[in-house]
């Protein structure tokens, strides 16, 4: 989930970098340095679109960091939802090295999941509900891909359980956390899809599992399905007040997201027609 940058203003791609190092800052500050490494601009997004319903002004530093230690750079501070979204990316990140480990005794899982479990370990006191909820939906998700489950709704479904949670945490009785929880719904499935997508051959080629594979009509029709789940993201979003950041949000939902489901639909015809 990133920016189409061409189609961003100077200030505001300075501002989406500067909330990309502040998550990367808020992970470091109460985690310490290894759980940086899990950073991704997925969690940017959850920041910007939960920052932005506030109007609250963003506080921007001029700071270094490991990777840029002789320039500084922009880095916004003190932003509750910024914590958030580097909390959320940290208990992703956990999940993500432990099914590694669990389903490929994966080194880097094991790893990864012993270098976040201290981390993963505050986060379950500081967010019980929220690590309870994540942790059913992936087990609910474990046992569907156990099953070889070709039930592309069910299990794309049983992701976005988890985008929802996830987009509710913040603030559960916020007036807008139904709307937030459609919206990370329904970006739950066209993630969960378009990675499925994307993964197609290399699963096939390693044996993974990928609900596409054991899908009954396989590839027919996923680009209707992504496009769909784009407009129902839009539609939500268009529902919230969004008070600041709008447009580094507004490029991602409707040029970002559509953008990426364009290469990867366009690359997955040119792979087809290849084998053909």
């Amino acid at each position: 989930m990133t920016i189409e940058k061409n189609e961003l203003k100077v200030r505001e791609f300075d501002m989406y970098q500067a909330y990309y190092c502040g998550i990367c800052k808020s992970i470091g500050r109460r985690f310490g340095q290894l759980p940086r490494m899990t950073l991704s601009y997925d969690s940017v997004f959850l920041a910007l679109v939960l920052a932005g319903l506030s109007e609250e002004t963003d506080i921007v530093l001029q700071e270094h960091c490991i990777t840029h230690h002789i320039k500084k750079k922009p880095v916004v501070f003190g932003n509750e939802a910024l914590d958030y979204a580097a909390d959320v990316m940290v208990i992703l990140a956990y999940h993500k090295f432990l099914d590694d480990w669990k389903d490929e005794q994966s080194k880097v899982g094991l790893l990864g999941k012993s270098a976040l479990s201290g981390a993963y370990g505050k986060l379950q006191k500081m967010h019980p509900e929220i690590c309870h909820k994540v942790e059913h939906s992936l087990t609910d998700l474990s046992e569907l891909e156990r099953e070889n489950s070709g039930k592309l709704d069910l299990v794309a479904d049983t992701f976005a359980d988890i985008m929802e949670t996830l987009f509710i945490g913040y603030d559960p009785a916020a007036g807008s956390a139904q709307v937030l929880g459609q919206l990370g719904r329904h970006l739950g499935k066209w993630i969960y899809t378009i990675d499925a997508l994307d993964d197609y051959e290399k699963d096939i080629e390693a044996g993974h599992y990928n609900p596409l594979i054991f899908r009954e009509n396989k590839l027919e029709g996923i680009g209707d399905l992504l496009y769909n789940y784009l407009a129902e993201a839009s539609n939500a979003y268009d529902l919230l007040q969004i008070k600041k950041n709008k447009g580094i949000i507004d490029n991602i939902i409707f040029m970002g997201l559509r953008v990426r489901t364009d290469v990867i639909l366009r690359e997955r015809t040119e792979l087809n027609e290849q084998s053909v």
